[in-house]
């Protein structure tokens, strides 16, 4: 059947987390329906990327974001009691097309991907809310570290209630694991949920792939940590960690160095490369050769919702990662293997000491990660969803003919 994919960002490149789990959700729904994409860029070289995924759905339409304006249209929100989040990619013109395609096209079912694109559902058509994590409860952390912290609060009220409604209007409401499933439960107790995690692509993230790691990196000892820097979770657990935790290993291991990989680093991320041993690298091509020559990886987030991404692509290459409580309970109830929880500079004091040197203890990660995070089996309960509107969709149809689309009607 026709289906409609709505998302806050283009799903290629997957190189960090939203476009991730969009273009690994659009790749998987192409293989059963006809999909039509449409979504958002930050800019215009973003909408114009070249990708094979673009060849697998039925339409793209992909709509530039300009700043001034999705920044005028949330804080007017704001002002009137609404949600900053969903205003802000309230884009008119892909809301515009939204409503074109639905009328013009087939479509049967649409796929929201984060609350922030709730607004975006159809009048008259099912649709399934791709939640991933629960935003709102990101924004009440936010008001708890970060400036402005009563705006961060009253947007987490305002999007909690904004996620809540829609789900509760949703044919199902799907979120990436188990303990952001159970804080929704308490939030929306009678909404139609489900569990609907994020995978790996083993092909790319495998210690025997085709990459080259450069003799320089493989001769040094150090850790690394790999994410988007401008993301405020990012950026806040690395400089935490340089500042509380780092100086302690290097008393113990003076040898001992810490890589910063990752695009936009802010001022707070730059400043860190005048500590002895750090290194801020920056955005390079291939995140590959940092994982396979580090002896080890770290996630030491303070802030942490959803699945990280970085801990699935270290855990692939067959790293241990050494995480903090905040980025352990994402995984809950079942810690992954090759995640060492750290609660306390101690703990990764005594991490380090610990990390494994063999070959088949690096191999044990690779087959446990595989057999666990499949996209195939992640996605199945989305794509198990979108078979039943479809057959609903089967059945009613008149005796030889196609039934009307009920948003055009």
């Amino acid at each position: 059947m026709d289906i409609l994919y709505v998302s806050h960002c283009i799903p290629w490149p997957p190189d960090k987390g939203d476009r991730i789990r969009a273009y690994h959700s659009v790749r998987t729904l192409a293989d059963h329906h006809r999909v039509h994409l449409a979504c958002l860029a930050r800019t215009a070289q973003e909408a114009a990327a070249v990708s094979p995924l673009r060849d697998r759905c039925a339409s793209v339409a992909i709509e530039v974001m300009d700043k001034g304006p999705a920044m005028l249209r949330g804080l007017w929100s704001l002002a009137r009691g609404g949600s900053f989040t969903t205003a802000f990619h309230a884009v008119p013109a892909l809301r515009a097309h939204v409503q074109w395609i639905v009328r013009e096209q087939p479509i049967r079912a649409v796929v929201l991907l984060s609350s922030s694109m709730a607004t975006f559902a159809p009048a008259g058509l099912p649709f399934i809310a791709d939640w991933g994590d629960v935003d709102s409860e990101k924004r009440f952390q936010y008001a708890r570290m970060r400036l402005g912290g009563f705006a961060h609060g009253l947007e987490g009220q305002r999007l909690r209630r904004v996620e809540r409604d829609y789900a509760l209007r949703s044919r199902r409401t799907f979120l990436t694991t188990p303990n952001e499933l159970r804080l929704f439960r308490g939030i929306a107790p009678q909404a139609p949920l489900g569990c609907a995690g994020n995978g790996i692509d083993t092909d790319t993230f495998d210690p025997a792939a085709g990459f080259d790691v450069p003799a320089d990196l493989r001769r040094r000892k150090f850790l690394v940590f790999v994410g988007m820097l401008s993301y405020f979770p990012n950026s806040d657990g690395i400089v935490w960690f340089a500042d509380a935790v780092f100086p302690e290993l290097r008393r113990n291991h003076p040898d001992l160095e810490l890589l910063v990989v990752g695009r936009n680093p802010g001022a707070a991320v730059e400043k860190l490369a005048a500590r002895d041993g750090v290194v801020v690298v920056g955005e390079v091509k291939d995140v590959r050769p940092y994982l396979a020559a580090a002896r080890g990886v770290i996630a030491p987030l303070r802030i942490a919702r959803g699945i990280q991404n970085k801990v699935l692509e270290a855990l692939a290459m067959g790293k241990t990662v050494l995480a903090s409580g905040e980025t352990c309970q994402t995984f809950q109830p079942d810690l992954p293997a090759g995640v060492v929880c750290c609660r306390s500079v101690q703990d990764y004091v005594e991490a380090v000491r610990n990390l494994p040197d063999t070959e088949a203890a690096n191999m044990s990660i690779v087959v446990a990660t595989r057999a666990k995070f499949g996209w195939a089996d992640n996605l199945a309960p989305l794509v198990a969803e979108l078979s039943g509107i479809e057959q609903e969709a089967m059945a009613s149809a008149p005796p030889g003919g196609t039934r009307a689309n009920p948003a055009g009607s």
